[in-house]
């Protein structure tokens, strides 16, 4: 019989967390008096860490323990029809509110200024206002960071100015537009690909826009102090193990649809969009489909991929010193787990 305490057996029905309160409530975890501080305080929670960390499922624990709901931070979990590849998790299902996903058709070339804003707008009206705790949960590094510090200094899209980027890069290639950013932002230039368009593209802008280079702006956000009081907590384990949760997620994924899902999507006309081309799972079953691979490699590809992006995830949060880092294989049941994690919101 399984050990149903452990993290990956525990099964959130209304009889566990009745169970959890009460060995939290034998723990002398006050969640009453846990919950009323962090209202007054209007500080926000953010569950953080690489992809198949377990993120999704401490925050619906999390929202159930303190009356709250959640919003995903993931920079492709915002647009509808990408479920199965993307992961998401269904948290109607245990009657919580899921906010920042299925807002987009796979085709909206979303920004992180336009994330940020809209994210900003729901932690006002749905949370704070409502006193509510603002509960965050995702992976996407860069999102997490413009939320919790803002990023008003970088200004947004200018769609007649971005077309006509585009239009002189189709004409006269990528290379020649490359070395103009390199002439006004070297800095950047240099941290970037020379056939990163998306990248180019977006720094000549901002230039344009500004006269101030991308690179300065971005040293300036690094440094920025955040835009809101927040309390970031960082899953982790070792990576043996988290490779292991990736094959099996991967293989799940493949078993209950992700080709279907895929195809549907180029159907539908989205097959050349950035969201499908770029996003781990996607593009990968993008080139099975095309002829480019069996399914097999398709699959390797995936794993491959998907450990290649947990890396740069645990990177990027490592350079994060204000996140409390809680080790997930250092417990052997879930009681402790968030015990230890509340108490160190408590704690913030």
């Amino acid at each position: 019989m399984k050990d149903n305490t452990n993290f990956d057996n525990f099964k959130i029905k209304r009889h566990s967390i009745v169970k959890l309160k009460n060995y939290l409530l034998e723990n002398k975890l006050d969640l009453e008096n846990l919950k009323n501080k962090l209202i007054k305080s209007k500080k926000l929670v953010v569950i953080c860490g690489p992809t198949c960390a377990g993120k999704s499922k401490i925050g619906i624990i999390l929202s159930k323990l303190l009356d709250t709901d959640i919003i995903s931070i993931d920079s492709i979990q915002v647009y509808r029809e990408m479920d199965i590849g993307t992961d998401k998790f269904d948290a109607d299902k245990y009657g919580k509110k899921q906010y920042m996903v299925d807002m987009f058709d796979p085709d909206h070339d979303l920004s992180v200024v336009e994330f940020r804003k809209i994210c900003d707008e729901i932690i006002k009206k749905k949370f704070i206002s409502l006193n509510k705790i603002p509960l965050l949960a995702g992976g996407s590094g860069l999102y997490i960071k413009s939320v919790i510090s803002g990023i008003d200094n970088v200004p947004d899209r200018d769609n007649e100015l971005r077309k006509k980027i585009i239009d002189g890069i189709k004409k006269e290639g990528i290379k020649r537009y490359y070395l103009k950013l390199k002439k006004v932002d070297r800095e950047y230039a240099e941290k970037i690909s020379e056939n990163d368009m998306r990248r180019i593209v977006r720094a000549l802008e901002v230039y344009e826009l500004t006269g101030k280079r991308f690179s300065r702006m971005h040293k300036k956000w690094k440094n920025k102090n955040n835009h809101y009081y927040s309390i970031l907590i960082g899953l982790e384990m070792k990576r043996d193990i988290l490779y292991g949760r990736i094959e099996k997620r991967v293989d799940k994924m493949f078993d209950i649809g992700l080709v279907r899902e895929v195809k549907k999507l180029v159907g539908r006309g989205y097959g050349n969009c950035r969201s499908i081309t770029k996003a781990v799972g996607y593009k990968e079953v993008l080139e099975y489909l095309n002829g480019n691979s069996t399914i097999e490699e398709c699959k390797d590809k995936v794993k491959r991929n998907t450990r290649r992006l947990a890396k740069k995830q645990i990177t990027w949060f490592g350079s994060m010193p204000e996140i409390n880092w809680i080790r997930l294989d250092n417990y052997d049941n879930i009681f402790n787990l968030i015990r230890d994690i509340l108490l160190k919101i408590g704690s913030n």
